[in-house]
């Protein structure tokens, strides 16, 4: 496969922007990022409050979602390897248009709170396609020695898109929930544009005729003893980042902010730091392992949701979004590089499928554990926080493990990926 060429220090080959199929995918995930953030900082909350869902079941609506993610992470991934990387984009930007919209009209016609729910639970699966095909796209179309950088632009877009979309929630929140997700439908619709004229998928079923030629059959999921080792690590990461979701806004509305739109200004400053941190942070650890900045992302997770249980104002929990964020620069970029660079080239996406579902794991349980932990404390912070940071440090232990087993990983020749050991 022919890669851009090496990129120097210049401003343009140092962000690749050259790359066209990169910065397409990018940009077209975070124009749908737009709708995501303005989503997510309130849904909890309108579940909770607007809906009358007692604080429990939210975490266990957000659990039931999650396990969508992970069946269709599967899917996504092993669509993506067998029939390219742009059609089950354009399938997932399909799918979470259509379904967003169904949430929008049961909520303009008061449908039962029964039906509004289980139509969000089902919009986790377009996301859930979109995510293996955009990792192994943005892999595809970068040199290995580059890759971690194409993450980085990708991540700069799509977060771009979750700075502007928590404000945007805050602006027209107060103006019914509905408007919300008529966004995300429009972001959802011009992410597929996006993809379907600017896109060129240079994967050519090449993953589906050697699988066939070999076994006689597809497989759709592939794993080895260092991929479980590394996402078992990423899922305990998980159930520690996914309070994001739940967790931390029902915690802030019900301990520390009294306007419910003003969260989106904190949710606001994860975007801003990502945009403006991720490329300074990335560049600094590239003199480190990958796997050392997979650690220090952990321990800035557990640190900044920590200090969540200190904290008592609103710039108080804007500094805790940062350190949270900090953790996520260290972490989101160098997490899909990891894998892409352990990945036989034909099971590419079916790997980051594999880590998409071991996060998407993590997801479905931490909304409950993070829930049910609020319940049992009865909101005490310094007690749910410390709890919800053992998985933290769970996660960094397997980091370890996993970097003790690095050296025995073979790289092959050119591609800086191991030999399959799928089971």
């Amino acid at each position: 496969m022919r890669y851009p060429a090496t990129p120097s220090n210049s401003i343009r080959d140092r962000f690749q922007l050259g790359n066209k199929e990169l910065w397409a995918v990018s940009v077209a995930s975070g124009i749908r990022s737009i709708g995501f953030g303005a989503t997510w900082p309130y849904m909890a909350i309108f579940l909770n409050q607007t809906l009358g869902v007692p604080v429990y079941f939210v975490g266990v609506i957000f659990t039931l979602g999650s396990i969508v993610s992970i069946v269709f992470s599967i899917i996504g991934g092993a669509l993506a390897d067998l029939f390219g990387r742009k059609k089950v984009l354009l399938l997932g930007s399909s799918i979470s248009g259509i379904l967003f919209l169904v949430v929008a009209l049961l909520l303009s016609v008061s449908a039962p709170a029964v039906l509004i729910i289980a139509a969000f639970i089902f919009t986790s699966a377009g996301g859930s396609l979109i995510f293996p095909s955009a990792n192994a796209l943005v892999a595809d179309v970068t040199s290995p020695a580059e890759r971690t950088n194409g993450y980085v632009v990708y991540r700069i877009m799509s977060n771009l898109g979750w700075a502007i979309g928590p404000l945007s929630g805050a602006l027209i929140y107060d103006s019914g929930i509905i408007w919300i997700f008529t966004l995300i439908t429009v972001s959802s619709v011009i992410q597929g544009i996006m993809v379907l004229f600017l896109v060129k998928d240079r994967w050519k079923e090449r993953g589906k005729k050697e699988n066939l030629k070999k076994t006689g059959k597809i497989s759709i999921l592939s794993f080895d003893r260092f991929l479980i080792i590394f996402t078992v690590g990423t899922f305990f990461l998980t159930l520690v980042s996914s309070q994001f979701s739940v967790t931390l806004p029902v915690f802030m509305k019900e301990k520390i902010v009294s306007v419910t739109s003003y969260i989106g200004l904190i949710y606001a400053v994860n975007g801003v730091v990502v945009v403006v941190g991720q490329y300074p942070i990335t560049n600094f650890m590239k003199k480190y392992p990958e796997i050392l900045s997979m650690i220090l992302g952990a321990a800035a997770y557990s640190v900044g949701y920590l200090l969540v249980g200190f904290s008592t104002s609103l710039l108080d929990l804007m500094g805790d979004m940062v350190i949270i964020t900090v953790g996520e620069n260290l972490v989101s970029p160098v997490m899909n590089s990891i894998v892409s660079k352990i990945a036989p080239r034909d099971k590419l996406a079916r790997y980051l499928g594999f880590m998409g579902m071991m996060n998407s794991s993590g997801r479905a349980f931490g909304p409950s554990v993070g829930t049910f932990l609020i319940s049992l404390y009865a909101f005490n912070g310094l007690r749910l926080w410390s709890t919800i940071d053992l998985f933290g440090l769970a996660s960094i232990a397997l980091f370890f493990a996993f970097s003790r087993v690095l050296p025995m990983i073979s790289v092959r020749p050119n591609e800086h990926q191991v030999e399959d050991h799928s089971a």
